[in-house]
C-alpha cells in the first residue's frame, strides 16, 4: 500500500511539475496566495480567514449567566479570472457550516458587470460589507431582521460618473429562497439599488469597509437606497427565516448613508418590510394564529473613530420594531466596541459590550471578545 502511494505521488509530481513551471506565484500576509499562468489566461487568489469568539451573556430577568467559546467563522475564498481578465469568478466555502456561501461568475463589459450564480444581494450596507471588515464584533440586530443576504440568480451592476460624482445602479432577479434551499417554488425575487457618491470614490473601496482605517484625506460620502419584491415567499423574512408553510408577497425597502473623514466615520441605515399580497398571519386547523411574516421597521446608527496608532472606538444604537408583537418583540441594542487593528482588518482584536432591551421588561448584558485572522 505504501509503495502504491509513493508511486502515485511520483506520478503526480512528474506530470504536474511542467504545469506549475508555467505558473507565477505570489502572496503576502492578509492578501492570500496568488497564482497566475505565464500567458495570463488564468489567475487565482486563495485566502482563508478565522474568527474565534468568546461570548458572555447575563439575563437580568432570570438571573442566568452564561458564556460560550466558538469559532464564529472560518472561510476559504477563491477568486480570480480565466480566459481573460473580464471573465471572473468567486467561490467562498464556510468551513464551520460545511456549505458553499458564494459561487459566482462575473463578466465585465465596460461599465457593466453581469453576475450569475449564488452571492450577496445588493441590500443594506452592513450586510454587503464582509463580516471580516466590521468595526464591531458582529452585525447589528437590525441587520439580522431586515437583510436579504444571499440568493441565486442574475445580477446586473452598472456605474457612471458626472465629473467627480459617481453613481452605481444594480439590479437582480433571483429565486427568492436564499441559499441551502433546493426545493422548487413558484415565486421570484426582484431587487434594485442606487448608490450616490457625490464626493468621489472612497480610498481602496472604503465605502464597503467599516471604520475609517484609511483615514480619508478629504471628506467622502455615500447615499444608497434599495428595494426588494419577493413574490410567493414562504419564509418569514423572505430569503431568510422560518418556513411558514404559507405564501405571501413581501416588499422590503431601505436606505443608508456613510460618511468618512480623517479617521471619523458615521453610518446609518433604515429599512421596512410589509406584506403586499397574501395574509401576514399563518393559522392552524383550528384557525388559531401560530406564526406571522416578520413585518415592521428598524434602524442602525453607528459612529467611530480610528486613532493614528490604529486603536478604534465605536458606538452603535440599533433596533428592530415588528409591527405585530404576538410572536416577536421590539429589541433595542446599545453597543460600545473597541478594536485594535494590528494589520488593518486582516489581523485585529475586537471587544464589545451591549445592553439589550427586549420588549418592555427583559434586559440582557452581552460582552464579546473576538480575533480576526485573514491569511
Amino acid at each position: 500500500m505504501k509503495l502504491n502511494r509513493i508511486f502515485l505521488a511520483i506520478l503526480l509530481f512528474t506530470f504536474t511539475t511542467p504545469l506549475f513551471s508555467q505558473i507565477n506565484y505570489d502572496g503576502s500576509f492578509g492578501d492570500g496566495i496568488k497564482l497566475k499562468t505565464n500567458d495570463n489566461s488564468f489567475y487565482l487568489k486563495f485566502r482563508t480567514r478565522v474568527q474565534p469568539l468568546w461570548q458572555f451573556e447575563y439575563n437580568a430577568a432570570s438571573g442566568i449567566y452564561e458564556n460560550k467559546g466558538s469559532v464564529k467563522r472560518a472561510r476559504l475564498k477563491f477568486d480570480g479570472y480565466f480566459i481573460n481578465k473580464d471573465l471572473r469568478y468567486k467561490i467562498e466555502y464556510d468551513v464551520v457550516g460545511g456549505y458553499v456561501r458564494d459561487a459566482m461568475i462575473k463578466y465585465r463589459m465596460g461599465n457593466f458587470d453581469v453576475w450569475f450564480g449564488q452571492g450577496k444581494l445588493p441590500g443594506n450596507r452592513e450586510r454587503v460589507v464582509s463580516s471580516g471588515d466590521l468595526e464591531t464584533v458582529d452585525r447589528s440586530i437590525y441587520n439580522k431582521n431586515y437583510t436579504m443576504d444571499r440568493d441565486i440568480g442574475l445580477q446586473l451592476h452598472h456605474h457612471f460618473s458626472i465629473g467627480n460624482f459617481l453613481i452605481r445602479d444594480i439590479y437582480a432577479v433571483t429565486s427568492g429562497k436564499g441559499i441551502l434551499d433546493n426545493d422548487m417554488s413558484e415565486g421570484l425575487s426582484y431587487t434594485a439599488k442606487l448608490e450616490f457618491l457625490p464626493l468621489g470614490k472612497f480610498t481602496k473601496k472604503g465605502d464597503y469597509v467599516m471604520s475609517d482605517i484609511y483615514r480619508e484625506k478629504s471628506p467622502k460620502l455615500s447615499f444608497a437606497a434599495y428595494g426588494n419584491y419577493n413574490t410567493d415567499a414562504y419564509k418569514d423574512k423572505g430569503q431568510l427565516g422560518d418556513d411558514l408553510g404559507s405564501q405571501a408577497d413581501l416588499l422590503l425597502f431601505g436606505a443608508d448613508m456613510l460618511f468618512k473623514y480623517r479617521g471619523f466615520s458615521f453610518m446609518t441605515e433604515v429599512g421596512s418590510r410589509e406584506v403586499t399580497a397574501g395574509d401576514v398571519w399563518v393559522y392552524n386547523a383550528q384557525d388559531d394564529k401560530i406564526a406571522n411574516y416578520y413585518v415592521g421597521s428598524g434602524m442602525n446608527v453607528q459612529t467611530g473613530y480610528v486613532l493614528k496608532n490604529m486603536w478604534g472606538i465605536t458606538a452603535r444604537y440599533a433596533f428592530t420594531d415588528p409591527l405585530y408583537k404576538t410572536f416577536n418583540y421590539k429589541i433595542e441594542d446599545y453597543t460600545l466596541a473597541v478594536s485594535k487593528y494590528i494589520k488593518m482588518h486582516k489581523f485585529k482584536i475586537q471587544a464589545d459590550f451591549t445592553y439589550r432591551r427586549i420588549g418592555m421588561t427583559t434586559e440582557m448584558f452581552i460582552a464579546r471578545l473576538q480575533m480576526e485572522m485573514q491569511f
